[in-house]
């Protein structure tokens, strides 16, 4: 049995989806401008053997609008749901944005996560200049169309294409400081990998971010590999719903038995 909830936090009502049941808790993270819906074809393979909770960020799908889009106000989502539901020590999953949510979120809050899979994302970055704030500008700019297009089909963020940009630039600039939040981690961290590309990115801008992870892994042995799939970004989640699944399982099996 599932249920629907509203959980409020700050100045609007997350909308969340709890599977109940008796196994693990999971709490599903999703990608920047994604919603709920995008883990359709993961659901099916963890309800039943796992409680996993889903929810829609500020102004994405059925979530109210904010005035904050801002990471650490996406952190205090990640404990209002938590609040909300009762989950104890969940496996976070995330997804790109969600992923790197789910790294600071176990950093800074360690006894709150059992484990963390991440799905191409939370990878350090070089720090950020003014010619890369202003391509992120000019690229939602020139995709404010799509950007509303998917609003209306409940599949992205009712954002405007300025606000979108400012939190994507703001998100870069947290990950040029990410290799400090791995140092921090304790749990296990496994990722999945794409190979393919990234909107908005050179094919060296995305094998230089990928490959930013080799040493956070040789530092800290809690962080490794679950397997490199062949997908871009975007896609990766649709296409490799059993990677994701097996990953889960096999970070539940850590966590119960380290």
């Amino acid at each position: 049995m599932s249920r629907h909830l509203s959980v409020s936090v700050a100045d609007t009502v997350l909308d969340a989806n709890d599977t109940e049941g008796n196994g693990h808790p999971v709490l599903l993270l999703n990608g920047m401008y994604a919603t709920q819906r995008y883990w359709k074809g993961v659901l099916p393979l963890l309800t039943g053997r796992y409680r996993v909770v889903t929810f829609d960020g500020r102004a994405r799908g059925k979530s109210g609008a904010s005035g904050d889009y801002s990471f650490a106000g996406c952190l205090d989502d990640i404990t209002a749901v938590l609040d909300a539901t009762g989950l104890k020590r969940p496996i976070l999953v995330g997804w790109s944005h969600g992923a790197a949510l789910a790294v600071r979120y176990a950093a800074r809050h360690p006894n709150r996560v059992a484990g963390v899979v991440c799905i191409d994302g939370a990878y350090p970055m070089a720090p950020i200049d003014d010619a890369f704030r202003e391509r992120v500008r000019k690229l939602f700019r020139r995709n404010a169309v799509p950007i509303k297009i998917l609003a209306a089909l409940g599949l992205g963020s009712r954002m405007s294409a300025a606000q979108a940009a400012e939190a994507n630039i703001e998100f870069n600039e947290v990950l040029g400081g990410f290799a400090a939040d791995y140092a921090q981690i304790s749990c296990p961290v496994a990722f999945i990998k794409a190979s393919g590309k990234h909107m908005g990115a050179t094919e060296e801008e995305v094998r230089t971010m990928r490959a930013n992870l080799d040493p956070i892994m040789a530092s800290n042995p809690n962080v490794t590999v679950f397997a490199t799939v062949p997908s871009n970004h975007s896609r990766v989640v649709a296409k490799h719903p059993d990677t994701i699944a097996a990953a889960v399982d096999t970070i539940a099996s850590q966590a119960l038995h380290p």
